[in-house]
């Protein structure tokens, strides 16, 4: 008991070191926490295992993944996030009139930290700031589960796999199903939802009026939210809201993911 008491423990000490200095080597990192350079090699293995350092293969460095972040509450950060997406988001709620917003991923559910519907002249809903969305079943949250890290993904899917029956768990135990939904925002950059039918199902518990298409926001090269515009079903196809508002959606995002990575920069 000891002995994986003390295991725990230095591997917390390699997480804190590569927090502080993240891209680094054993030797590095030996000399950061004390622990020798042969023990420090089972315990990279370990979390490179279940996803939490990568090493580079070439330089034979380690940094942490995005996994890791997920391991604190405040894992996407959304004071900095918000504060950074907000103006951008009021931008494009002027150029394309209908509702924006922002959400990011927590405790397994889409998280909507950031809203212009009281600016829109059109009331569609009352998803407000902190209302919970789901992930599998919403463009916002495909947005973001297709390209988030590998680990963070099958994480989430396995987390609803081992739910009772519902709607997310049924979903996710469909593997085929999940792939496609999956597939095709992967490759084209977006996702969409019209009405309340996702996949060919109509679902009760989402709203049947409204429409959105949804980005994700990258920080080097992976999602750490996505934002969308929210429309009335009844208004436009599918097509013509890809047509009007995709550019400028994508573009606000490329913003946001610049103006977040020179902030982490810092």
């Amino acid at each position: 008991m000891r002995d994986n008491g003390r295991g725990t423990l230095r591997a917390l000490a390699v997480l804190r070191a590569l927090n502080v200095e993240n891209d680094t080597t054993v030797l590095r990192l030996s000399a950061m926490t004390g622990i020798s350079r042969q023990a420090l090699y089972r315990i990279l293995e370990t979390l490179a295992t279940e996803g939490y350092v990568v090493r580079h293969a070439e330089s034979g460095r380690y940094r942490l993944t995005s996994l890791v972040r997920a391991l604190s509450e405040g894992f996407k950060d959304e004071q900095w996030i918000g504060e950074i997406a907000a103006p951008e988001l009021e931008k494009l709620q002027r150029k394309v009139v209908w509702p924006t917003e922002m959400a990011i991923c927590q405790n397994f559910t889409m998280q909507l930290i950031l809203s212009t519907r009281r600016h829109s002249p059109f009331v569609i809903d009352y998803g407000n700031v902190g209302a919970v969305l789901p992930i599998l079943r919403t463009a916002l949250g495909i947005a973001y589960l297709a390209h988030c890290p590998r680990p963070e993904r099958d994480l989430i899917l396995r987390f609803y796999r081992e739910q009772g029956p519902s709607f997310d768990g049924d979903l996710a135990r469909n593997r085929t199903r999940i792939a496609r939904i999956l597939s095709a925002p992967r490759t084209r950059g977006f996702a969409t939802r019209h009405r309340n039918v996702f996949s060919g199902i109509a679902y009760p518990d989402i709203f049947d009026t409204n429409a959105t298409i949804a980005v994700p926001v990258l920080v080097g090269n992976e999602a750490v939210a996505s934002i969308g515009v929210t429309y009335i079903a009844a208004a436009m196809t599918t097509a013509d809201a890809l047509e009007r508002y995709l550019r400028p959606l994508k573009a606000t995002a490329r913003m946001i993911s610049r103006l977040a990575t020179e902030k982490r920069r810092k």
